[in-house]
């Protein structure tokens, strides 16, 4: 028998098609960036070319479709305590209190009909709408999604970039990321983990997007963009305030001029993420 002609079931696979970066509201934690790895199984009979579907055009397709469902949004668990909207604003309180309220267009959000977003929920909600793009020999799509392997220091933010022509405008999309530290060339694991502490769960908001003094108790951001109008209303505590656009550019920058100020006399280095696989670094000396 021709193998291009047989009719038993295989499953092609692509480890790490695509990555998303986006927000997430959890009831426990609040407003918190994620980043997840995607890989995708999909399950069928190969075509008259003998393949279930030529990696190329399969990989484009579901990195087009991933994307574009749930990259660079917030992530809305409807069915959570504490959730409510009306319009383009989202408002939680958390089990512990705290309050957040935030305001976005459509291709800002998704809306996910849980009570907490999980990998698990939202690789199952991803398959079954990719699955309906399949050509007709796939019959089943898996997704798998992981949070990168990271041996060391990781923290997660959300921010938003006003002047971005792409997705990066919208507020409160997030990331989770490695950060390093060196003083005088020296690696210290421990002022970077005692930062990624300080910072878990942050939002990094440029001082020009204030709605509000930056020493008020509750602070407010919010700018027009191409994409939409944005805002965001949150405890101060849960800020960080640095001068221009939230970058990770300025990210490191921010962190290394602070970190200056502490260790006086030595250059510090600092290499700070943005998600997967790119960042930026930077040295300071007093």
């Amino acid at each position: 028998m021709n193998p291009a002609q047989r009719s038993d079931s295989l499953t092609l696979f692509v480890d790490h098609v695509t990555h998303v970066d986006c927000g997430v509201l959890d009831s426990a934690r609040g407003l918190c960036g994620a980043t997840w790895l995607v890989d995708v199984a999909l399950t069928g009979t190969r075509d008259d070319q003998g393949m279930l579907f030529d990696f190329g055009p399969a990989k484009k397709l579901l990195k087009a479709e991933i994307d574009a469902l749930v990259d660079h949004r917030l992530l809305v668990p409807t069915a959570a305590e504490g959730i409510s909207w009306h319009g383009e604003t989202i408002k939680l309180v958390t089990g512990s209190g705290d309050r957040y309220v935030y305001t976005g267009p459509a291709s800002a959000l998704a809306y996910l009909d849980c009570d907490r977003i999980t990998p698990e929920f939202l690789a199952d909600w991803l398959g079954a709408r990719v699955a309906a793009q399949m050509p007709d020999n796939v019959d089943h799509v898996a997704l798998t999604l992981r949070a990168e392997a990271i041996d060391g220091p990781v923290y997660d933010y959300t921010h938003g970039l006003s002047a971005h022509d792409g997705n990066c405008q919208r507020l409160a999309h997030g990331h989770r990321c490695r950060l390093a530290v060196w003083l005088d060339d020296t690696p210290r694991p421990d002022i970077a983990h005692a930062w990624a502490e300080r910072w878990q769960g942050i939002f990094i908001g440029s001082r020009a997007d204030l709605t509000t003094p930056d020493d008020a108790t509750r602070l407010g951001f919010a700018y027009d963009a191409p994409q939409g109008h944005f805002a965001i209303e949150l405890a101060r505590e849960r800020c960080a305030l640095i001068d221009g656009p939230a970058t990770v550019e300025n990210i490191a920058d921010a962190i290394a001029r602070a970190l200056a100020d502490e260790h006086a006399g030595q250059a510090v280095t600092v290499q700070a993420y943005e998600g997967v696989g790119k960042g930026a670094i930077v040295t300071h000396a007093l």
